[in-house]
């Protein structure tokens, strides 16, 4: 079972440079199926080097990586996957996060404070709107149909799920 966690730790060790990598590189259109084409990749490669080496990985001391076999396996793809989910939420607000851009255009502004009108002007709400679209039809959520958005299947799930989600916590519409 540790063999597992240290191939995981050490997949995800790799995925950051690599994704670093990619992004100042390759500069991928699609940045997130980018990502998470990496991901898979190296969950592949846990699973291959899981097979391939012997229960006892030279960093563990004799006895501990024993055992396991296929929940082994899974257990580090299921560690990996986690891991790879913490980050999402770093990387979704770095590269996404609408507070924190506010927050960045107020501190960069002279003097470091801005009205309201100039954090519109900085961060225009269509900008916002435009954005999260393309987004949206880039993950699948959406589709566009002339002039109008239309959800796909999956969008339709995730929109009842989450509303669904929403109104039991009663949370509001929110944004």
């Amino acid at each position: 079972m540790l063999k597992g966690l240290v191939l995981a730790v050490g997949a995800f060790a790799l995925f950051l440079p690599l994704h670093v990598a990619l992004l100042r590189t390759v500069r991928p259109h699609a940045r997130f199926k980018a990502m998470l084409a990496l991901h898979a990749a190296l969950a592949v490669a846990i699973l291959s080097v899981y097979a391939a080496t012997p229960a006892d990985l030279v960093p563990l001391p004799h006895g501990w990586g024993a055992g396991g076999g296929v929940v082994g396996a899974l257990n580090a793809v299921a560690v990996h996957w986690f891991l790879f989910m913490g980050y999402s939420m770093f990387y979704f607000l770095v590269d996404r996060g609408f507070s924190l851009r506010i927050m960045i255009e107020i501190d960069r502004a002279p003097g470091g404070a801005l009205t309201r009108d100039g954090i519109v002007a900085a961060y225009p709400p269509e900008g916002v709107v435009r954005r999260r679209l393309e987004e949206m039809v880039e993950i699948g959520r959406l589709v566009r149909d002339g002039d109008r958005y239309r959800p796909t299947p999956r969008g339709r799930f995730d929109a009842r799920m989450f509303a669904w989600v929403k109104t039991f916590l009663q949370f509001g519409p929110g944004g």
